[in-house]
């Protein structure tokens, strides 16, 4: 079984619509990334997944890359980290949290995710510099 269906198999359930967020979305990002740790949260409208990437995958000191509707550098981009997690309070995602480590799919609590959250942007700040 891949990761994608692993995480099908056990969000889905939760899901009343939006299911495209799970079978589309957060399949083409895990193929994007493969490899990379992830939060995945579900609820009954949607899933959200935020993708722990590695520090090649953010841009060099003082670059800006395409980003949303405008450009962005790699602690704007870093910062949305942080932000993603602590808006899954309010955006009712919260029937099912994972943590993808690299290896195994975990449910974890939402404390959990939010310290996880918080380490990889402590780490990934220091990186930075």
């Amino acid at each position: 079984m891949t990761l994608h269906q692993e995480l099908v198999k056990k969000a889905l359930p939760f899901i009343d619509s939006y299911q495209d967020d799970l079978l589309v979305h957060d399949k083409n990002q895990i193929k994007s990334f493969p490899d990379r740790p992830f939060l995945h949260f579900t609820g009954s409208t949607g899933t959200n997944l935020v993708t722990f990437h590695f520090l090649e995958d953010y841009p060099a000191k003082d670059e800006l890359v395409p980003y949303l509707f405008g450009k962005a550098g790699r602690f704007h981009i870093l910062s949305q980290v942080m932000a993603q997690v602590e808006c899954m309070e309010r955006c009712n995602r919260m029937s099912l949290i994972l943590y993808y480590d690299g290896n195994r799919l975990n449910e974890i609590t939402y404390q959990k995710a939010k310290s996880l959250a918080r380490e990889y942007s402590r780490k990934m700040r220091r990186n930075f510099n």
